[in-house]
């Protein structure tokens, strides 16, 4: 059951809470980090008018079409990608909007969703390789080449690992 709900008197709130074990939090500081992380993507693929979220969708589809999937449904867009379907919903709309995503239906099935990039939207991802690998050039500057492969092995093991 919840303790969210349960009120502490004033005199009790404060002691069973270590702030060094709150900080120590492994939540916390994976989103302060990728916070930053973001934050530099984000301004060096400005140029090319699209975030790394976006840069991502379009990476991704561009990956399906290499594999022969020119239309991905999007259910299963989200769950390859650990996306929440509402949060790739949103996130697609600006790249609808501007004709880089086409969303379709399934041909065999009308009821679902799919996506595919279009000739535009390979054209915009191409335009924003140069500002992501200078993004990916910055990141592995600052922590060194063996600390980042170490990184993205932890990161891919951890993905493994807490799938739920």
């Amino acid at each position: 059951m919840s303790t969210l709900g349960k009120k502490a008197d004033g005199a009790q709130a404060g002691m069973d809470i270590d702030i060094r074990e709150v900080l120590g939090c492994t939540c916390l500081r994976l989103r302060s980090i990728t916070r930053g992380v973001t934050q530099l993507y984000d301004h060096l693929l400005a140029p090319a008018g699209i975030t790394i979220g976006q840069f991502g969708i379009l990476a991704r589809l561009y990956g399906a079409g290499l594999r022969g999937q020119t239309a991905v449904p999007i259910g299963i867009f989200a769950e390859q990608h650990s996306m929440d379907p509402t949060t790739l919903t949103r996130n697609l709309k600006p790249l609808i909007a501007a004709g880089l995503v086409e969303d379709g239906r399934d041909e065999s099935d009308r009821r679902v969703r799919t996506l595919s990039l279009t000739p535009t939207g390979r054209a915009r991802l191409s335009e924003a390789m140069p500002y992501w690998r200078e993004a990916q050039h910055r990141i592995e500057a600052a922590l060194g080449t063996e600390t980042m492969l170490v990184l993205n092995g932890l990161l891919d093991l951890s993905s493994v690992k807490l799938k739920m």
